[in-house]
């Protein structure tokens, strides 16, 4: 069950103009058997010891604030946690990545210094994450992100060249991991429920900093 998963593809249409746009990507999603409850404790339990030892920084442009656990994730990665299920996470993100990667290519090529970053967004009653996108460098790589908790919100992902009629609604279900290429746009819609909305998000990468304000241990290896 947990080795199935789901690719949407989104490809251009032939080019009528040496200036016409092109583009080719996909989506990954699978369902993974990871226990969520676990999980949902550990972060709520960690925000509170996280944003007392670290003052907010950027919060990667979701306009979550500065109040927000989004707004230290250059100070933690999760999968540095130790906990049962924080590892198997990390094992989870191993094994998706090389399914996602042997689609793409025919076969899987082990990617050197492949790095990890990892951290946990709190989304609660009137809240939403405001479109945006991880990477557009030379380097940029893969995000994505496990759904810990949710109930009735959705992650939208735009189209990076045009978003009329091209956006791709994707249901917050718990234990959904999601893969995409890290310059896709993408924002959630608002969290109307009295439970937080609960989401573990990633980015892989072969560089060794992505930040120069980064903590030492946030980039770990794949």
């Amino acid at each position: 069950m947990t080795n199935e998963w789901c690719a949407i593809h989104h490809k251009s249409d032939p080019p009528q103009s040496p200036f016409a746009p092109q583009w080719d990507f996909t989506i990954g999603e699978k369902q993974i058997d990871i226990d969520c409850e676990e999980l949902t404790k550990i972060i709520l339990q960690k925000e509170e010891e996280i944003k007392a030892q670290f003052p907010a920084s950027s919060d990667g442009n979701t306009g979550l604030g500065p109040n927000s656990l989004t707004s230290r994730f250059r100070h933690f990665n999760v999968l540095t946690w130790g906990f049962p299920a924080t590892d198997q996470l990390h094992q989870e993100i191993k094994k998706f990545h090389r399914q996602y990667y042997e689609s793409m290519f025919g076969m899987f090529q082990r990617v050197p210094k492949l790095r990890i970053r990892c951290w946990a967004n709190v989304l609660r009653k009137g809240e939403r994450i405001k479109q945006h996108w991880h990477s557009v460098h030379p380097h940029t790589y893969l995000g994505g992100h496990l759904t810990v908790a949710a109930v009735d919100t959705k992650t939208i992902y735009t189209h990076p060249y045009d978003n009329i009629g091209r956006n791709y609604e994707a249901e917050n279900v718990p234990g959904k991991l999601t893969l995409f290429p890290n310059y896709l746009p993408h924002y959630t819609t608002v969290n109307q429920q009295d439970s937080p909305r609960i989401t573990i998000a990633f980015d892989l990468t072969q560089l060794t900093t992505i930040f120069t304000d980064d903590d030492d241990h946030t980039l770990i290896p794949l």
